[in-house]
């Protein structure tokens, strides 16, 4: 960003949508300051109220002509909250059975009710799936980053589950007696996520910010997202600050992926990579 007045107005525009993106509750519950603020008693109607200002300001946007290259970014944040208000419903629709089938099952049922308002608004609203980065794009370049991030966090999933992720008592026969499981839920997990923070907005982003701006402010999002690591009813990491500016560079690191490639296969498998010791410890602490 330049030194001159459309400066001052695309920074004004990336604090806006940080705030926006700040604004959207997150999978586990409110975000930071001073939307942790709102008391529960009124999280339902801030939940609906968020929803309904985003879809009303795109509305605005796209009758107006001087806005109107906005109404697809709030568009999307519209759909953004949309989606993570349904995935709510997941937790009703889950058997009461053994924690882990609770979680894989909790896990799967909200990636659907994510990913499919995000791909079928999208496409009602003029966009392609290229525009989700849902193609092949660079194949071989995206499985390769993919699937060395994958087993490089894989093999060292025991040992960084337990200094980083509480995990307890683990072992190798343990791990691969859970693996489907955790296969299940970290392919899911990483769909959801990767389309949700990146995939929904990143080319939406480039013609007001350009390709590294446009990362930067969705790493920022993605990585603040995850301050609710050490709250709430699963605390995965008493490290919660370190957790969060790992996950902004790796944010970083699988936007710029995505971008390269053309396509959210290699971030993916990434991201599916990095969430085995989280889950190797969260399954440690049920059982």
């Amino acid at each position: 960003m330049k030194n001159s007045p459309e400066a001052s107005n695309q920074l004004g525009l990336f604090l806006l949508f940080l705030i926006c993106g700040l604004s959207l509750p997150s999978l586990s519950g409110l975000l930071v300051f001073p939307f942790s603020m709102i008391p529960p008693s009124f999280d339902f109607i801030y939940r609906v109220g968020l929803s309904i200002t985003f879809f009303l300001f795109t509305i605005v946007s796209y009758k107006k002509e001087s806005l109107k290259k906005y109404w697809k970014i709030l568009f999307s944040f519209f759909i953004a909250s949309f989606a993570i208000n349904l995935q709510a419903i997941s937790g009703f629709l889950n058997p009461q059975t053994t924690p882990i089938n609770i979680i894989v099952l909790g896990m799967v049922s909200s990636t659907v009710l994510v990913v499919v308002p995000i791909i079928v608004l999208s496409l009602i609203s003029g966009d392609s799936r290229t525009s989700l980065f849902l193609e092949k794009g660079n194949i071989k370049l995206g499985l390769a980053a993919g699937l060395v991030g994958f087993f490089i966090f894989a093999v060292a999933s025991i040992p960084e589950a337990t200094y980083l992720f509480q995990g307890q008592n683990l072992t190798l026969d343990k791990a691969i007696a859970w693996t489907p499981w955790i296969l299940v839920t970290v392919m899911a997990n990483g769909v959801r996520e990767e389309l949700l923070y990146r995939g929904l907005f990143l080319k939406k982003y480039e013609p007001l910010f350009g390709p590294s701006y446009s990362n930067l402010l969705q790493a920022i999002i993605f990585s603040l997202s995850h301050a609710v690591a050490g709250r709430g009813t699963i605390t995965y990491t008493p490290y919660t600050l370190v957790f969060v500016l790992f996950t902004f560079l790796l944010g970083l690191l699988w936007g710029s992926m995505m971008q390269r490639t053309n396509s959210i296969l290699g971030s993916v498998l990434f991201h599916a990579g990095t969430d085995i010791a989280i889950f190797l410890g969260i399954f440690s602490n049920l059982l």
